[in-house]
C-alpha cells in the first residue's frame, strides 16, 4: 500500500511519521472517482472519513430557496479542494452515532481517495494510544477552526437580518 506514504502533510496526521501513519494501515482504502462522480451526498449516512490524495473535488450543500416549494432546491458550491493540500473530510463521522453528511463532496477531476473505515480507526487509535491522541488533537483543531468560523458567520447572518427588519 504505498499510497500510505503520500499521508505524509496531510493535517490529519500532522506530528506523526510514516512509521506512525502506518498503525492506520488496516484501516485504510484507496478508492479512485472518475470526473464528475459523487464521493459523498449531502444527507446521506455517513461512517467514513476522507483524504484526498489526487485530484481536485467540490464541496456544496442544497438550499432551500425562501417562499419555494420542496422542489426549489438549489446546489451551493462553497470550496474546490486540491489534493496537493491533502485535505481531509467527513471527519464529524468518527464521532457521532449515524452521523449524516453536512455537504456534497463531487470528483471535480480524476481522483483518488483514502477511505478510513470509523470503527477500524478507532481500533488504530485506541490501540496506539500516543497516535491515537495526536490524530483525535487534530480532528478537533480541525473542527474547533470549523465551529469558530460557523459561530462568526451566524453573527454576521444574524446582523444583516436583524437591519433588514429595522427597515
Amino acid at each position: 500500500m504505498p499510497y500510505i506514504s503520500k499521508l505524509q502533510g496531510c493535517n490529519l496526521f500532522d506530528g506523526l511519521s510514516v512509521d506512525e501513519i502506518e498503525t492506520f494501515r488496516s484501516a485504510a482504502t484507496l478508492i479512485s472517482h472518475p470526473a464528475g462522480s459523487s464521493i459523498m451526498t449531502d444527507g446521506e449516512h455517513g461512517s467514513t472519513l476522507l483524504v484526498l490524495i489526487t485530484g481536485t473535488v467540490t464541496i456544496s450543500k442544497k438550499l432551500t430557496l425562501l417562499g419555494g416549494d420542496e422542489n426549489d432546491i438549489k446546489d451551493k458550491t462553497f470550496a474546490t479542494l486540491d489534493a496537493e493540500e491533502k485535505p481531509f473530510f467527513g471527519e464529524m463521522a468518527m464521532f457521532l452515532d449515524d452521523s449524516k453528511r453536512t455537504a456534497t463532496v463531487t470528483a471535480s477531476t480524476a481522483c483518488e481517495v483514502v477511505v478510513f473505515e470509523k470503527e477500524s480507526f478507532l481500533k488504530s487509535c485506541k490501540d496506539r494510544p500516543k497516535i491515537g491522541y495526536q490524530v483525535m488533537q487534530n480532528i478537533s483543531r480541525r473542527l474547533a477552526t470549523n465551529l469558530d468560523r460557523e459561530s462568526k458567520n451566524v453573527l454576521k447572518l444574524t446582523t444583516a437580518f436583524s437591519l433588514v427588519l429595522e427597515e
